[in-house]
């Protein structure tokens, strides 16, 4: 059984968006005294947009995972499992840390149970959305979000099989807009529920769905780069000018545009050769440990804010920002190497085989 190639590059790809969400993170905190500054932190607002790139980038390579996997055994079993061991140890982790462990040593208060349950079976993204009391790490929302995708995708890809994919796909995208116009209109955010944002993750498997049907020359064509400078200039508009505005159309439509700019990204970086500039740039060894680390620098970037904000240096933007990298990649190399590699190890004893022919 063939399996799809390895893209390399796209580790550079999950490294931008991880430190896109850190530069946002350090912009909602830093306080800026110059024009300058204060220019440079409104762009930093952008790095919001990471979410949006880790959504299509994940949906891109699970589908590829399932299309390569559809007729092997144990099919939906070893495809949560092997997912399983890569989300749930550092998220449960976190949780510990975070209700009981930072507790105590600070001699705090821990949350009430009936505030951190919505975080132990992912249903933070439902009690942001429609603001039941909670408590806990609120950039978890987009782990529920993938996580919620991660539970029927397998299911439905086994159902419309290849070739028929792209129904369920185009449904996700009209339900998904249909779903932040709701929102939007009754008044809720329309920035972290499942159902809300799911679209981003169905245009990442459109992109492997093309990939397959061998449909990806568009993206060396002269127009691919009229529809990325179209999109681009449009997306910087609604998300650097016009998103905080509130208006209806722009939050329905506005996830939409950053996810096909991505979209357009992600599928011509897939078709350039290994000799282009940048397939090597996103190929440098800066890039790829940092895509390798990214999900620890997600799940720790609270953290490391929290520790520059308890130092005033929200007051001190750059040094804020040096030590908020330091330390971000400081605790997610720890923990990468002393407790995800040695869970990750045991993917292996999940391995899919075909079935006979």
């Amino acid at each position: 059984m063939s399996s799809a190639k390895y893209i390399k590059s796209l580790d550079g790809v999950r490294a931008i968006a991880a430190l896109l969400v850190l530069i946002f993170h350090f912009s909602q905190y830093a306080i800026f005294q110059s024009d300058w500054g204060k220019l440079l932190q409104k762009i930093g607002y952008l790095g919001q947009t990471g979410v949006s790139l880790f959504f299509v980038l994940s949906g891109f390579l699970i589908t590829r995972i399932l299309f390569d996997q559809i007729h092997s055994t144990h099919y939906w079993k070893n495809f949560i499992i092997r997912r399983s061991l890569r989300i749930f140890p550092l998220y449960y982790l976190y949780l510990i840390c975070e209700y009981f462990i930072a507790p105590f040593l600070t001699n705090t208060p821990s949350p009430d149970i009936s505030l951190q349950w919505y975080y132990w079976f992912y249903l933070q993204d439902f009690a942001t959305t429609f603001r039941w009391p909670s408590a806990g790490p609120k950039h978890f929302w987009s782990l529920a979000v993938e996580e919620h995708f991660y539970l029927a995708w397998p299911f439905i890809v086994l159902y419309y099989k290849i070739k028929k994919l792209i129904q369920p796909i185009i449904a996700i995208i009209i339900i998904s807009a249909l779903v932040r116009f709701l929102l939007a209109y009754f008044q809720y955010q329309t920035y972290f529920f499942t159902f809300a944002r799911m679209d981003e993750i169905a245009l990442g498997a459109l992109l492997a769905w093309m990939e397959k049907n061998q449909k990806l020359n568009f993206f060396q064509q002269k127009s691919f780069y009229t529809a990325l400078l179209s999109v681009g200039a449009l997306s910087v508009v609604l998300w650097g000018i016009f998103s905080s505005d509130g208006l209806l159309i722009i939050q329905v439509f506005k996830y939409n545009l950053i996810s096909i700019l991505y979209l357009l990204i992600i599928g011509k970086i897939i078709t350039l050769g290994d000799h282009h500039w940048l397939t090597k740039v996103l190929c440098t060894s800066f890039f790829s440990y940092t895509g390798k680390i990214s999900y620890g620098l997600y799940v720790y970037q609270a953290t490391a804010v929290i520790w520059g904000l308890t130092h005033g240096y929200a007051h001190k933007p750059w040094l804020f920002l040096t030590s908020l990298i330091f330390f971000c990649y400081l605790i997610a190399t720890i923990s990468f190497y002393l407790f995800e590699q040695p869970v990750l190890k045991l993917k292996n004893r999940f391995t899919y085989s075909s079935h006979p022919l």
